[in-house]
């Protein structure tokens, strides 16, 4: 499941790495109680690895850029994904009782929020999927990182490992574990700064051939690593509908 959050503010201002702050957005929506903690703090665990249940896009609307800056006209959005509801269901009453977001120090407009899903379809399908935040695929050996992009020999076997890895912690059941890149259409690098870490990561558009099971968990989980973070959100085409919460 996904939201859709629509915001206003004339000149909006954020740096050009501003994941960080986004996420202290989302997580600034969450109540402070045990279960705020829980997704702030502890997460999903499997095999000493943590993860979080969300991802969520970069900010999308008419923008300039100066002095490393992004800033947007007026209107602009972005999207928060999950394959725990409840977290969602949070997060949208938390946004329907406020007119406005506190967003590096500017108070902004909610202008609408609305849901979005998947529509389920049977057996495997060939669909199109595009990053909305860029995809990070590295792995760490003696604290040095390799970066791989989309179309290296290794990257695959990476990403199915990390949907394993989130079904294991997410007790999500798989019975056919589907995902197979068919043709890469684009890979742009991209090079992202995460508070103080360097990332070398890719936005992509790949024809893949999968099922809805597992199409369902990369579209509300993020496809490959650090996707709380803000990386490696998907879309895919005539795929979504709105739905009630």
């Amino acid at each position: 499941m996904r939201l859709k959050i629509q915001l206003s503010y004339n000149n909006f201002t954020v740096p050009m790495s501003y994941q960080s702050i986004l996420q202290g957005v989302i997580y600034s929506l969450l109540s402070k109680d045990e279960l705020g903690d829980f997704y702030h703090n502890d997460g999903y665990h499997y095999d000493k690895k943590t993860f979080k249940c969300f991802t969520f896009s970069q900010l999308f609307g008419k923008y300039k850029i100066e002095n490393k800056h992004l800033i947007f006209d007026d209107d602009f959005y972005f999207y928060i994904s999950s394959l725990d509801e409840k977290f969602l269901k949070h997060i949208y009453k938390t946004i329907l009782l406020n007119n406005s977001l506190l967003i590096n120090k500017q108070q902004v407009k909610i202008k609408n929020i609305s849901i979005l899903n998947l529509q389920p379809f049977i057996g495997t399908k060939k669909i199109c999927i595009e990053t909305l935040s860029p995809m990070l695929i590295y792995s760490t050996k003696d604290n040095y990182s390799t970066y791989y992009r989309p179309s290296d020999k290794e990257s695959l076997n990476f990403i199915i490992n990390n949907i394993q890895d989130k079904c294991l912690a997410y007790h999500y059941p798989i019975k056919e574990l589907v995902f197979k890149i068919d043709y890469i259409i684009y890979e742009k690098r991209r090079m992202m700064k995460f508070k103080n870490c360097f990332y070398e990561c890719f936005m992509t558009k790949l024809e893949i051939e999968t099922n809805f099971e597992t199409l369902s968990l990369i579209y509300n989980c993020g496809l490959s690593s650090k996707n709380s973070c803000g990386f490696g959100m998907i879309d895919i085409a005539h795929e979504k509908s709105n739905i009630s919460l």
